[in-house]
């Protein structure tokens, strides 16, 4: 990791349930258990900044995701949340914002296809489609996304 990683608010222990009643109050995120989400704040991989929750995964063997090899050395975000999303703010933007220009290699991201707002969300920041599957976990159709790091 980089020395911008150190700018981040990460998530602690004492963050545990507020971050857990955000994911239970999702239709998206509400399959994550709590021990999930504490395993995540242990490797220091949940970001929870201005009430923004970023839980990702460094690549340090090949993954597949659908049909696409995502390679070490590169980033896979696997969730983004916000807290009071009645509110209209720009925090999850600055903070996925901040995330990305610190990640290392490209991120990547699948979202259900269904899920709207965050296509949109994910659109407005410049991520690319990559491609359509099927999920093997839950047999939902997903969307990968790609943010290519600029060199």
């Amino acid at each position: 990791m980089n020395e911008c990683w150190n700018f981040f608010k990460y998530a602690n222990s004492n963050d545990l349930n507020r971050i857990n009643n955000l994911f239970k109050k999702n239709k998206w995120l509400s399959k994550y258990n709590q021990s999930y989400l504490k395993e995540k704040i242990v490797k220091k991989e949940c970001i929870f900044e201005s009430g923004v929750v970023i839980t990702f995964k460094l690549v340090k063997e090949k993954i597949k995701i659908g049909n696409i090899n995502i390679e070490p050395n590169n980033t896979l975000l696997e969730q983004i949340i916000r807290e009071n999303l009645e509110l209209r703010n720009t925090y999850a933007h600055h903070v996925l914002t901040k995330f990305l220009n610190c990640t290392i290699g490209n991120t990547y991201l699948s979202v259900d296809i269904n899920n709207y707002r965050a296509i949109r969300f994910y659109d407005k920041i410049n991520m690319i489609k990559q491609n359509e599957y099927i999920s093997k976990v839950d047999k939902k159709k997903k969307i990968i996304f790609i943010f290519k790091k600029k060199l």
